[in-house]
């Protein structure tokens, strides 16, 4: 049983009653948890660097991606020393997708506290855009205008395509932006994109699997858009999504790759963990199996 567990729990959540009955119910089967609440996002590195400070071995975030995002950017920090300590997941979002991605019971949350209190923690790999953290996807051309979740009736009406990139672009009405990936060693990718990602885990955007390829602990970032100037044509879209590292491929850009440069001449809207950033140079890295995730 682990001791010196903390539960970093976002204040929104505290009075939610399948909160509190969760983290009684594992308390009252013996584990050792204790909970703070951050008053506000600017208090959440103070209390997790407090919590490290005092011995803490084990970290729990406690809600939606942004949270988690916050909790580890403040223990990975900048990256120089790799953590002496286990990341475990409450999923208290909207969407949950780094906790879906990693195949967490979301829907049962005192397991969900089980797991970040007891089991082994897996070593994972962290991506860096311009020398912030993530851990999930990093996302450009769609950010806040995606809804968390897809309504039941468009859902049916997209069929399998609901929770793709196709289903995506069909949801929303995006538009297109000028940009251009820098890849050491390669010549550019230039051009117009209607949307763009960074992975190291699968979902973004409330379950949609961006990134079919991506590995958690690979040492690598995924890379996928969909080309607007080539024309939206879904059915040839979908047929490059079943094999989207094809040199042929056309719509479809999928790269996996340590470190790039995404490019544009005007602010480019990015959704990072959850967290919006508006930058016209974007400078993505990973930092390989640097934390380890209980999931």
């Amino acid at each position: 049983m682990a001791e010196s567990t903390i539960l970093v729990l976002h204040r929104k959540s505290v009075n939610e009653p399948y909160v509190k009955e969760a983290i009684k119910k594992v308390k009252k089967e013996g584990y050792d948890l204790r909970v703070l609440v951050p008053f506000n996002k600017s208090e959440k590195p103070r209390i997790v660097q407090e919590a490290i400070n005092s011995g803490a071995t084990r970290i729990i975030a406690g809600g939606g991606d942004g949270t988690i995002n916050a909790v580890v950017n403040a223990i990975v920090g900048d990256g120089k020393i790799k953590p002496d300590l286990t990341l475990g997941i409450l999923p208290l979002g909207t969407a949950n997708d780094f906790a879906r991605g990693c195949k967490l019971p979301v829907d049962d949350l005192a397991e969900c506290l089980r797991i970040g209190c007891e089991r082994e923690g897996r070593e994972i790999d962290i991506g860096v855009l311009n020398g912030r953290n993530f851990i999930n996807v990093a996302s450009l051309g769609f950010g806040a205008e995606i809804t968390a979740t897809t309504p039941i009736k468009l859902k049916k009406a997209l069929g399998g395509a609901a929770y793709t990139l196709v289903g995506m672009v069909k949801v929303m009405d995006l538009s297109s932006y000028e940009c251009r990936v820098k890849i050491p060693g390669e010549a550019a990718i230039e051009g117009s994109m209607y949307f763009a990602a960074v992975a190291n885990n699968h979902y973004a955007g409330g379950g949609f699997d961006i990134a079919p390829l991506s590995k958690i602990d690979d040492g690598l970032l995924d890379l996928v858009a969909i080309r607007a100037d080539r024309g939206l044509q879904l059915k040839h879209i979908i047929k490059e999504l079943e094999d989207p590292m094809n040199p042929d491929n056309i719509h479809i850009v999928y790269r996996q790759l340590a470190e790039f440069t995404i490019e544009s001449d005007i602010k480019l809207h990015c959704n990072l963990d959850g967290e919006p950033m508006h930058k016209k140079i974007l400078r993505f890295s990973i930092r390989p199996r640097h934390l380890k995730v209980a999931f």
